[in-house]
């Protein structure tokens, strides 16, 4: 009985990623991707109907054959609260967007964090949340990291000691994700252009004239060593203790003896690179002049990724998702 259930959960999942991977289809387009039977997808079908999960749509009539109903994924069916801690110029401010399945903005807020507390946070999820809209769990990005509950490391340490995910969930019995902004980056970023998960990738986040950091991400995961250790570059022996890159150049060298480095270790299938002023043009001429990557025997794939902000707001968007199951099925 137990391997019924099993096999059913797992048939139901197959079903609900195919169907919100296309928007809508037929029953029989179901069963030809699942590779699950036609009467058992009509079953699930029914199911999925029932729970509101599905939509039945209209009617097809072909040239040849029966008509048949197409069925659209309920991308509404869960909200999530997306807020990401952004700097410009300088200060912080909070991006807030509410977003459904898809990622279709349905409420936005900007505003600058004109004293760095956590209570400007919790205000913009308090007017958020007076809108009505059923949130099933808040995403948050931070310039920093947690060890635990609480941001140990962050932007100028005006965020450490905060514990956003107990402060916030204790005030709304809603879940809490937080994230450093640097791994969301690489993230959103993989899935926006649909990097496979197969793929071990290192993301670079470089503001120049500052010290770098690196995302390890593989099979829908994120590595992060102990205490979320993982990737501080700042610490390799060449830059710890030293002062601030004073140029452009000099931060772009540093650049290419780390992907040296995370090359020879990790030998990744791809690189992510977040850092202002630097083009994909100029990143692959960098590379080719440089002779230990055309040396070393890992060849693997870089990217110049254009929008660090866009790319959290899209890794924010997987973080929110990570409890349905079927959003990891390939």
């Amino acid at each position: 009985m137990e391997n019924k259930h099993v096999v059913k959960a797992a048939n139901l999942n197959k079903i609900r990623s195919i169907l919100f991977k296309y928007g809508s289809a037929t029953k029989a387009k179901l069963a030809t991707e699942s590779d699950i039977s036609t009467v058992t997808v009509n079953g699930l079908v029914k199911e999925l109907v029932e729970a509101g999960e599905f939509i039945g749509g209209e009617l097809i009539h072909p040239k040849i054959g029966r008509p048949s109903v197409h069925y659209h994924f309920n991308y509404d069916l869960e909200h999530y609260l997306l807020i990401s801690i952004q700097e410009t110029a300088g200060k912080l401010h909070i991006v807030a967007h509410v977003v459904n399945m898809r990622g279709d903005i349905q409420i936005t807020r900007n505003q600058p964090m004109e004293v760095v507390k956590m209570s400007a946070i919790i205000d913009v999820v308090t007017e958020i949340l007076a809108q009505k809209l059923a949130i099933t769990n808040i995403a948050i990005s931070i310039p920093g990291k947690k060890i635990g509950s609480e941001i140990a490391v962050s932007w100028h340490d005006a965020l450490d000691g905060w514990d956003l995910e107990s402060e916030i969930s204790g005030r709304f019995d809603i879940p809490v994700l937080i994230e450093n902004d640097a791994n969301l980056a690489t993230v959103g970023y993989c899935k926006a252009v649909e990097i496979p998960d197969r793929d071990y990738v290192v993301g670079i986040y470089y503001l120049p004239m500052s010290m770098p950091g690196a995302s390890l991400f593989h099979n829908n995961g994120l590595f992060r060593g102990q205490d979320g250790l993982a990737g501080e570059i700042r610490y390799l022996p060449q830059l710890i203790g030293q002062e601030l890159p004073r140029s452009f150049e000099e931060s772009v060298q540093n650049l290419m003896d780390i992907l040296c480095i995370y090359n020879s270790l990790l030998a990744p299938h791809t690189f992510v690179i977040h850092m202002q002023g630097l083009s994909q043009q100029e990143l692959e001429k960098r590379i080719l002049e440089n002779g230990v990557l055309q040396e070393q025997p890992n060849k693997p794939n870089f990217h110049c990724a254009a929008s660090f902000d866009k790319d959290v707001m899209k890794g924010l968007e997987w973080l929110a998702m990570a409890h349905l199951v079927f959003m990891n099925l390939k």
